[in-house]
């Protein structure tokens, strides 16, 4: 989490929120009962109070050793890899997609229960693996161009995270390039 970014939200030093959550008995709570404690705290005082109760709830997690960067709050791991694309949103969905169904497996892995969703604002490809880890390929965009997320959640370490992220780059140029 962006420091500077929680500072200019909440109008706090980051000091004087690390001072004020473990003078609070902070470094005991869940992730949960401190997200949900900030979450009342900020209510009413900044725009998008939840999201903030999140990422600050995270950023003291951080700084305190609880978990490190792209650590989710059950100790697993998620990793996130995006590309511009100069295309339409709907072809980039359908090459993607046609590349993703034509692979046996990822990284070694053999994919299990693909399926894929459209809505309005975005596409979605996805998958699961036998770790219990799952894959999504999400398309966003408009007639002119694209955004595509590649995201991994569930992963089970960070070293594990570390040899998918650059599986997934890989993909992410690979797939760009299409």
């Amino acid at each position: 989490m962006n420091i500077a970014s929680i500072e200019k939200a909440t109008n706090k030093l980051w000091g004087q929120w690390v001072i004020e959550l473990d003078d609070s008995g902070s470094r005991e709570l869940s992730h949960s009962e401190l997200a949900r404690k900030l979450y009342d705290e900020l209510d009413g005082k900044v725009e998008s109070h939840g999201w903030w109760a999140q990422g600050i709830t995270v950023a003291y997690e951080q700084h305190i050793g609880k978990r490190i960067p792209g650590q989710l709050a059950n100790g697993l791991f998620e990793l996130a890899i995006s590309k511009a694309i100069p295309k339409p949103r709907d072809v980039v969905f359908s090459q993607v997609t046609e590349w993703l169904e034509q692979q046996v497996e990822f990284n070694g892995r053999e994919q299990l229960k693909a399926r894929s969703s459209t809505t309005p604002k975005r596409s979605n490809w996805r998958c699961d693996f036998s770790d219990k880890s799952k894959f999504a390929a999400t398309v966003e965009g408009n007639d002119e161009k694209s955004k595509l997320v590649l995201s991994h959640t569930a992963v089970p370490s960070k070293t594990e995270a570390d040899i998918w992220k650059v599986y997934w780059r890989n993909v992410a140029n690979q797939l760009a390039t299409l």
